[in-house]
């Protein structure tokens, strides 16, 4: 199996992005494709997440007092108090998807520049979790080298107002008919959620929100 792997080389970008994460004692820390370790080596303790097997093997002699698991992160839950790693855009939704149904204080990411600037996530993300942009990264901090640089992100929980509240039950409910969720005379309102494309949500939103402020 190819997995899409650029690793971090600098040890202080590695170390100022552990920082990020503010761990108290006794928080349960969770770290998703440590790869070569760099990250590693600045957790006290952590749940290690891989799922590339020769990796899982390197990881286990360098750090056996860490809990290692060979496995794909979409397969294990997230419900720890602080989650960190390096991600790819393969995975970027469906694990952002995870973490709208999981229990956490605060993730922090290392994500391609462009995630969630533009697209579906970009349009919903934002008014269901609280992310913020700590740092960018040259792709020359990487090997091998990424064509794109990389920033640090930071997602915490966000208290949902009531129109929030309806989208996130829209959006996790991807496989049902708009219609059998809430009651509306949108023309689309026959398609699945899945089905909905970027201006059908935008319409869609926009409703949800007029709404909300008339009723």
């Amino acid at each position: 199996m190819k997995f899409d792997q650029h690793f971090l080389i600098n040890e202080e970008l590695a170390e100022e992005i552990v920082s990020y994460l503010k761990i108290k004692p006794n928080e349960s820390v969770l770290e998703i494709g440590p790869g070569k370790g760099i990250l590693t080596k600045f957790l006290q303790k952590a749940t290690l997440v891989e799922l590339d097997n020769n990796l899982c093997e390197e990881l286990k002699k360098k750090f056996p007092k860490h809990k290692i698991i060979n496995k794909n992160i979409l397969k294990i839950k997230l419900n720890y108090d602080k989650i960190i790693g390096n991600i790819p855009y393969s995975i970027s939704e469906p694990l952002i998807n995870k973490l709208l149904k999981s229990d956490f204080k605060l993730v922090v990411l290392t994500v391609p520049e462009k995630f969630l600037t533009k697209g579906l996530l970009s349009l919903i993300i934002p008014d269901l979790l609280e992310i913020k942009t700590l740092k960018v990264i040259d792709k020359k901090e990487f090997s091998p080298k990424p064509k794109v640089n990389s920033k640090v992100i930071s997602i915490k929980k966000k208290s949902l107002n009531k129109q929030q509240k309806i989208i996130k039950k829209i959006y996790m409910q991807s496989d049902k008919k708009l219609k059998n969720i809430i009651n509306t005379d949108l023309e689309f309102k026959n398609k699945r959620i899945r089905e909905l494309n970027l201006n059908e949500w935008k319409v869609l939103m926009n409703d949800i929100k007029r709404t909300a402020i008339n009723g």
